[in-house]
C-alpha cells in the first residue's frame, strides 16, 4: 500500500513540475551567493513545503541537502525527493533530532547547502527552532527565508490550491496553477552591526518568525 502511495505521490509531483507556472522572486541572490563560493541555508514554514519544492525543483541548483522527518509520511517525502537530485537526512525535533542536525551541519562544512523546514513536524506554526542557527554556522554562509504562494484564482472552476485542516494549513498547490516562490535573505551579523552571537541568534529567530507571521497570518482567518 505504502509503494501505491509512493508512485502516486510522485506522479502528482510531476504533473505539478510539468504543468505549474513558476516564477522565483530573490533567486538571483542566492545565485550570486554561490557564484561568491559561499553556501547557503534554506528554511520555509512546514505548510509551503511542497510548493517550495515544486518551485525550487525548476530552478539550476547544484545538491542541497534536505532535512525529513522519521514518521511514514517523511519516508514517502525522502523517497519522492531523493529522485528529484536532493539528498535527505531524516530527522526531526521530536525524533531523532540531534542525529539528523549533526548530519546537516557536518553537510554544511563539506561545502553543500541545506534546507529544513523551520517550525516542523508539528509546530507551533511559523516559530523557529534554533537548529536553523547552527545549520548557517555549519554553511558559514546566509540564511534565506523562502515561502511560497499559489495565484488567487480557479481553473476549469476549481481553485489554484488548497489548504489542509491541519496545524501548519499546508498548502497543496493543483496542477496548471501559479506559484510564486520568495527568497528573502536573513542580514548577516556583519551586516546590521551586531557583535554579540547570542544576540544575532535572538534577532535571527524572531526576524524569521515575524516574517513568516506578516506572510501567512492571513491562512488562520475563516
Amino acid at each position: 500500500m505504502r509503494t501505491l502511495l509512493f508512485y502516486l505521490g510522485y506522479l502528482y509531483y510531476l504533473v505539478l513540475v510539468k504543468t505549474t507556472k513558476i516564477k522565483l522572486i530573490g533567486f538571483d541572490q542566492v545565485q550570486n551567493t554561490w557564484k561568491s563560493g559561499r553556501n547557503v541555508v534554506f528554511c520555509c514554514p512546514h505548510n509551503a513545503i511542497l510548493a517550495c519544492f515544486v518551485g525550487v525543483d525548476s530552478a539550476d541548483r547544484p545538491n542541497v541537502v534536505l532535512i525529513s522527518s522519521l514518521s511514514s509520511d517523511g519516508e514517502l517525502v525522502a523517497k519522492l525527493l531523493i529522485k528529484r537530485r536532493f539528498e535527505m537526512i531524516r530527522g526531526s525535533s521530536s525524533r531523532g533530532g540531534r542525529k539528523a542536525l549533526l548530519e546537516l551541519q557536518q553537510a554544511g562544512k563539506l561545502g553543500k547547502s541545506l534546507g529544513l523546514a523551520f517550525d516542523g513536524p508539528k509546530g507551533p506554526p511559523f516559530v523557529p527552532k534554533r537548529g536553523i542557527i547552527g545549520c548557517a554556522r555549519a554553511v558559514e554562509g546566509p540564511l534565506y527565508f523562502i515561502h511560497a504562494h499559489v495565484l488567487k484564482g480557479r481553473i476549469f472552476g476549481f481553485p489554484k490550491g488548497i489548504r489542509v485542516n491541519s496545524w501548519d494549513r499546508f498548502l497543496i498547490p493543483l496542477p496548471f496553477s501559479e506559484i510564486t516562490v520568495h527568497f528573502e535573505k536573513i542580514p548577516e551579523k556583519e551586516e546590521i552591526n551586531i557583535l554579540d552571537d547570542s544576540q544575532y541568534e535572538e534577532y535571527v529567530l524572531k526576524d524569521v518568525e515575524k516574517r513568516a507571521t506578516d506572510v501567512y497570518s492571513g491562512i488562520y482567518i475563516n
